[in-house]
């Protein structure tokens, strides 16, 4: 047997983790890498961030929300937050769950190669594909400019697939203390409308 494969196999009592593929030692109940129960690959994993694009899970862009608009408030600046989601087309069949999830995967590829820095971008749900963007310090015009940079990226990346997506904006001004949920709300309100949001004046 040639020294590489010998060096390259693995121990025979070493298991596979069956959410993300990490090598797990016998006996392992959790997943050392994604946090999963060994024998329960749907569990919901213990770490902030999503298996299937690498932005941060629904469990932890929410509480980056919600400190974000206390900062704005406390501060007295303004917050920006971009909602992206894939268009469904009338007539068109609905995507099963391996296209949703390559879906979910270029859109956040797209985000993660627009957006700032200092920006956070997570993902809300994946049936639908949905994406949150947070962006501190950014008033309507720099919000409406990172919706615009980031729908064309998007689109660009959908395109081959003859998709597209919409985007929700909303702009917090630091007049009153709001809370992620109706943040959230008002993005897929302006999702649907396709004018931007202005809260907190």
């Amino acid at each position: 047997m040639p020294l590489g494969d010998f060096l390259r196999r693995r121990p025979a009592d070493t298991l596979t983790c069956a959410a993300c593929g990490a090598e797990l030692p016998a006996g392992a109940t959790y997943c050392y890498s994604c946090g999963v129960r060994a024998d329960d690959p749907d569990s919901q994993p213990l770490h902030i961030v999503d298996r299937a694009t690498g932005l941060f899970n629904d469990r932890f862009i929410r509480p980056v929300l919600e400190d974000e608009l206390a900062r704005a408030h406390r501060y007295s600046r303004p917050l920006g937050i971009l909602l992206i989601e894939p268009v469904h087309v009338e007539g068109e069949a609905e995507p099963d769950n391996a296209q949703h999830e390559e879906t979910l995967k270029v859109i956040a590829a797209a985000i993660a190669g627009t957006l700032r820095d200092v920006d956070t971008p997570g993902v809300l749900g994946h049936r639908p594909p949905q994406l949150l963007a947070v962006l501190p310090d950014t008033d309507i015009s720099g919000t409406a400019h990172a919706a615009n940079r980031v729908l064309n990226a998007v689109n660009g990346a959908l395109g081959a697939n003859g998709r597209r997506a919409s985007v929700g904006l909303v702009c917090v001004h630091h007049g009153q203390r709001l809370r992620a949920g109706a943040v959230i709300e008002a993005a897929s309100r302006s999702l649907k409308s396709g004018r931007p949001e202005l809260l907190g004046r």
